[in-house]
């Protein structure tokens, strides 16, 4: 059975097969609508939004899992790094320590160890074997760590103080990392404030201002004299734009926080999605749809 992360390899497949059924389910669901063959909950173009966010859950899924196995490669090569200098010290060669490293947890990189050493023990050469571990895993970490290992085995020497330094440098590394990521994670909640906001300020017009003025057919006379703008409008339209808007908003912000946090914009789909809960949620519970 093929893991999500698996899937990845195929990404612009998963996405393209994804993106074609978005496609066709919003032609779908436009018509239904537009004939009224089926009654929807929301207008078309909601229904259109809420559609095509359905169908990119399953390459968001793929894609947090592909993430997320590449972060946790990542924080374990610190510790894999003081492992293996602390071989290599006692007098075993670097591509030995790399093989015993295999049988300790490290994680999702202790599975690549594994296939670094099924090919030192077939006979593929040290150098080849490291290049093809970088190939399949590409994070920054193991490409930065990794190929100064390489460098320093063709070197030769005391590799037991190069190793030292290496470690050092990926610690840094991994530090600095961190500390960006505790740096940049006020900013990603001050989106979700942003929103919050924008919320609550959809709310009390809709509820407060627009019910009061479109509410009643008196009150829609007042309106055509007093907010010309405003004439031919319903109260359910009305409330169906701000949804509208609200989404939009969760769209934006959302991957607009997955940039600001993973670096990626693909990394923010899960928060468009949270976003686009809380605001369906908002609306029906309290701003209502009809």
């Amino acid at each position: 059975m093929v893991s999500l992360r698996g899937l990845y390899v195929h990404k612009t497949a998963v996405y393209g097969g994804f993106g074609a059924g978005a496609v066709v389910a919003s032609i779908l669901v436009g018509i239904l609508s537009v004939t009224g063959r089926v009654k929807f909950p929301f207008s078309t173009v909601t229904m259109v939004i809420l559609v095509v966010l359905a169908f990119f859950i399953f390459p968001n899924l793929m894609e947090y899992s592909y993430q997320r196995w590449r972060r946790n490669i990542d924080n374990a090569v610190p510790a894999l790094l003081a492992d293996v200098a602390a071989a290599v010290k006692t007098g075993i060669n670097l591509d030995r320590a790399l093989e015993m490293a295999a049988d300790r947890d490290y994680g999702p990189l202790s599975e690549e160890l594994k296939k670094l050493r099924a090919q030192l023990r077939l006979g593929v050469p040290f150098d080849v074997a490291i290049e093809n571990l970088i190939a399949r895993v590409k994070t920054v970490m193991v490409t930065r760590a990794f190929s100064l290992i390489l460098q320093a085995n063709r070197a030769g020497g005391k590799i037991e103080r190069l190793l030292d330094i290496i470690q050092s440098d990926s610690n840094d590394l991994y530090q600095l990392e961190k500390e960006r990521n505790a740096s940049i994670r006020p900013y990603v909640i001050i989106i979700y404030i942003a929103f919050g906001v924008f919320l609550a300020v959809t709310v009390l017009l809709v509820d407060s201002f627009f019910t009061s003025v479109l509410g009643t057919h008196a009150a829609a006379s007042t309106a055509s004299s007093g907010f010309g703008s405003l004439s031919g409008l319903t109260l359910p339209q009305v409330k169906d734009l701000f949804l509208q808007m609200s989404l939009v908003e969760a769209i934006f912000g959302g991957f607009g926080a997955g940039k600001l946090g993973e670096g990626s914009f693909s990394g923010g789909f899960k928060h468009v999605l949270i976003m686009a809960v809380i605001t369906i949620a908002v609306f029906v519970i309290f701003v209502g749809t009809a």
